[in-house]
């Protein structure tokens, strides 16, 4: 293995990341991070929220500890690679958005309010699901619709596109699934402090009008998000995840913000 190669590419992206954040800070000097608000500001965003219909529980003030990690893109072949082993169903592989997706031979079949145990089963059994230990079940995004699992990376979990497991749910059975995986993730920096906390994140959407009126706030997640792509490298950092369902149509949208700087973060269709 060539060390010094390594290396160099891992300077590359400290390089790469440290001119990013300057110019977030630099061309966002309009953005003022609720992590520096007042009590009385606070208070006053927190009682427009409820003048425009938006509901919401408790927020956490509480700030969290987290890393910057990366993955080099060309080591994204596992899920490629390794579909051969599965067993049991046909399997296709999107190289363009890394994703593979399974058709079961078999589907399985559950009964309501059960489904994600008939997923858990299925899961434990070897050659079935790759990498299924490095996978961890999420309530927040299973739905009526999906079960949903996301990667384990150190000090946490991802809970964007780049590492999720998803069972689709359709009349008592499921035929398929999606799989994304980010493999061979590296820290960059030692564990830092968040600057923001979940009631900011919901403050900082909130100013910047990406929470409409007549909506409801389900839940606040921490979880790491991609941040940029350097040196064919990407960089992930811990971000607020944010549901938000509209109470009309009641469908929902995530939202995420840095939890390092409070930046709004893109999804990976959005990009």
């Amino acid at each position: 293995m060539d060390f010094r190669r390594i290396e160099m590419i891992f300077i590359a992206i400290f390089i790469a990341l440290d001119i990013y954040l300057f110019a977030s800070l630099k061309g966002s000097q309009t953005i003022t991070s609720t992590a520096i608000t007042s009590g009385s500001q606070t208070s006053q965003i927190m009682k427009a929220l409820k003048d425009d219909q938006i509901s919401v529980k408790k927020l956490s003030k509480r700030r969290m500890d987290g890393y910057y990690l990366a993955s080099r893109q060309k080591d994204q072949t596992l899920l490629e690679t390794a579909s051969a082993k599965l067993t049991g169903q046909t399997v296709s592989f999107d190289k363009a958005r890394m994703t593979l997706t399974s058709e079961l031979d078999k589907p399985l079949t559950y009964k309501k309010g059960n489904q994600s145990l008939a997923v858990a089963a299925f899961m434990k059994e070897p050659d079935n699901v790759i990498q299924a230990e490095d996978y961890r079940y999420s309530h927040a995004l299973s739905s009526d619709q999906q079960v949903v699992y996301v990667q384990k990376v150190p000090g946490g979990q991802i809970m964007d596109e780049h590492g999720q497991l998803i069972f689709i749910l359709e009349d008592g059975q499921i035929s398929h699934y999606t799989q994304t995986y980010t493999n061979k993730i590296q820290v960059l920096r030692e564990k830092e402090s968040t600057k923001v906390t979940a009631q900011d994140a919901v403050i900082d959407l909130y100013t910047d009008s990406e929470i409409p009126n007549n909506s409801r706030i389900m839940w606040v997640k921490l979880g790491y998000s991609a941040l940029l792509d350097a040196n064919s490298s990407t960089v992930y950092v811990p971000a607020w995840q944010v549901a938000i369902e509209n109470k009309n149509s009641k469908s929902v949208v995530v939202k995420r913000i840095s939890a390092f700087t409070g930046a709004l973060m893109k999804n990976r269709s959005e990009i």
